[in-house]
C-alpha cells in the first residue's frame, strides 16, 4: 500500500507516565484501530508501557540516541517526510516543520500561567506550540474553552480547530458495585501533582469543614511532593488526610464509588477527566468555578471559587449535608456518558483524516 495513505501515529506517549493527556492518546488510538484506515504506530526506544506497545504493534524508529523532543523533531520528522504519510500527534507536541499533520493541543497552561512551569519548559513550549499550530492542517482540542484560547492567542481561524472531548476508560463500565474496604467515610480527590491542581487550598479548606470525622483521600502521584517546602508549604498533614499512590484501576473505581463526595479544586484545566470518572460512578462532585467546568458540566456539580478557602469549605459542607438522591446521580451519569465517549471524539478525528486522505486519491 502506498505509504502516502498511511496514518502514522506519534507514539512518544508510550514513553511517558499516564496522565490525562496520555490517556486521551491511548483511548483515541484504540478507537482508530477499529476503523478501516491503515494506521502505523511509531515510537522511540525508551517505551515504558510494553503491553500497550504490543497492543498497538508499535514500530521503534531510531537507534535510541534521540529521545523526547529531539526524537520527535529529528527522527520522526525524517521518517514521515520520507514516506509522505499523514502524521497524527495527540500530546501537544509534534515536528514543527512537517505540514501534513494533525495535532491535539490540550490546553495553553504554559502560556496562561507561566509561573507554574520551569523556565526551560516555557521556552521549549513557547517555541514549539506556535509553529506546530501554524503548520498543522487541523488542530484538535478537548473543550470549547481551549479552542477559544487557541483562536485568540494564535490568531487561528475557527474552522481549523475541532473539539474532541475526553471520556472515560472501559474499566469504568464494569457492571458491579464495589465494597468500601476501608469502612470509613471520606472525601476524594484524584489528580497528578501540579500547582494548577490546588492541593494547598483544598487541604486548608478540609481542615475547616464541619465534619471532623470524615477523611480526605488524595489519589495520584503526589506523595513524594507533599513536604514542608513544596505544595502545601508549612502546613502539617494530619491523620485525617490519606495520601495514596500506585492505585490500581479496580481500587480507583472502589475509591470513586464509595466516596461521600468528589472534590476537584483546579485553578485551570483543558478538560478534567476525573470529574467525569466520578460522575460515571454516581459520585456527587464539588468542583472549581472555572469556565471550562461550567462549559462541560453545567448544573451537574456544585461550584466553588478555588482561590477562596471559605468558598471551598461552604461547598463541601453543603454537599455533605445535602447529598443528591440516587435518581439525580443516575440522571447525571446518563447525561455524562452519552455526551463524553471516545467513539464520538474518534469519529470527529476520522472524518478529518479521511477528508485529507481523499485528496491523495
Amino acid at each position: 500500500m502506498n505509504s502516502k495513505n498511511n496514518i502514522v501515529i506519534n507514539s512518544r506517549f508510550l514513553t511517558q507516565p499516564i496522565t490525562g493527556v496520555q490517556r486521551y492518546a491511548i483511548e483515541i488510538s484504540r478507537e482508530l484501530l477499529k476503523s478501516d484506515l491503515n494506521i502505523v504506530f511509531v515510537a522511540p526506544k525508551n517505551i515504558i508501557h510494553k503491553d500497550l506497545a504490543k497492543e498497538f504493534n508499535v514500530s521503534v524508529i531510531g537507534n535510541g540516541f534521540f529521545k523526547g523532543h529531539f526524537w520527535e523533531q529529528i527522527v520522526l520528522f525524517i521518517y514521515v517526510l520520507r514516506k509522505q504519510s499523514v502524521l497524527l500527534s495527540f500530546c501537544n507536541t509534534a515536528p514543527i516543520f512537517y505540514k501534513k499533520q494533525f495535532v491535539t493541543i490540550h490546553d495553553l497552561s504554559y502560556l496562561k500561567y507561566p509561573k507554574w512551569f520551569s523556565k526551560s519548559f516555557r521556552i521549549v513550549y513557547g517555541f514549539l506550540i506556535p509553529k506546530i499550530i501554524k503548520n498543522s492542517i487541523c488542530i484538535f482540542t478537548v473543550s470549547e474553552v481551549s479552542k477559544s484560547e487557541i483562536i485568540s492567542d494564535f490568531n487561528v481561524i475557527s474552522e481549523k480547530i475541532k473539539v474532541t472531548h475526553n471520556a472515560i476508560g472501559k474499566s469504568f463500565f464494569k457492571d458491579n458495585t464495589s465494597i468500601n474496604k476501608n469502612k470509613e467515610k471520606y472525601i476524594l480527590t484524584v489528580s497528578s501533582h501540579h500547582p494548577r491542581k490546588n492541593f494547598k487550598n483544598l487541604i486548608k479548606a478540609f481542615k475547616k469543614i464541619k465534619n471532623t470525622n470524615i477523611k480526605l483521600y488524595v489519589v495520584g502521584n503526589v506523595v513524594s511532593h507533599f513536604s514542608k517546602n513544596d505544595q502545601i508549604l508549612n502546613e502539617e498533614l494530619n491523620n485525617r488526610i490519606v495520601l495514596l499512590k500506585g492505585v490500581s484501576d479496580d481500587d480507583l473505581l472502589n475509591y470513586y464509588e464509595n466516596a461521600e463526595l468528589f472534590v476537584y479544586p483546579s485553578l485551570y484545566e483543558g478538560f478534567g477527566i476525573p470529574i467525569i470518572e466520578a460522575m460515571s460512578l454516581k459520585t456527587q462532585c464539588a468542583i472549581s468555578d472555572i469556565p471550562v467546568f461550567r462549559e462541560l458540566f453545567k448544573d451537574n456539580a456544585s461550584y466553588f471559587n478555588p482561590e477562596s478557602i471559605s468558598s471551598i469549605v461552604d461547598s463541601i459542607d453543603y454537599q455533605l449535608e445535602n447529598p443528591k438522591s440516587e435518581k439525580e446521580l443516575i440522571d447525571i451519569k446518563s447525561k455524562i456518558l452519552m455526551k463524553y465517549n471516545w467513539k464520538n471524539s474518534s469519529n470527529i478525528i476520522l472524518e478529518v483524516l479521511k477528508e485529507e486522505l481523499n485528496k491523495n486519491v
